[in-house]
């Protein structure tokens, strides 16, 4: 979770390691006036470390929609297309 100064929330971050060795990010949500900040790079940065932690080497995400706007978001951070839905990176 990540907070702003006054302490309000503008951002969550979940996911786990389902499959021994492949972390899965279940959500990753920023409020709109917090996008763009750097909130979600800091949130997936530590949903990464938590899943190291605990034996990931890749990384998968499934996205709503083939065309979601988050897309560009997970391909900055090194994501490639497993199909169009699903992506995976190495960690």
């Amino acid at each position: 979770m990540a907070t702003d100064t006054e302490g309000a929330i503008v951002g969550a971050a979940a996911g786990g390691v389902p499959v021994p060795g492949e972390g899965e990010v279940y959500a990753l949500a920023v409020a709109d006036g917090s996008r763009r900040r750097g909130v979600g790079t800091a949130l997936m940065a530590a949903a990464t470390q938590r899943m190291r932690d605990f034996g990931a080497r890749d990384q998968r995400v499934e996205l709503p929609a083939e065309s979601d706007p988050a897309l560009p978001f997970y391909r900055h951070l090194g994501f490639a297309a497993l199909s169009p839905r699903r992506w995976s990176r190495a960690l």
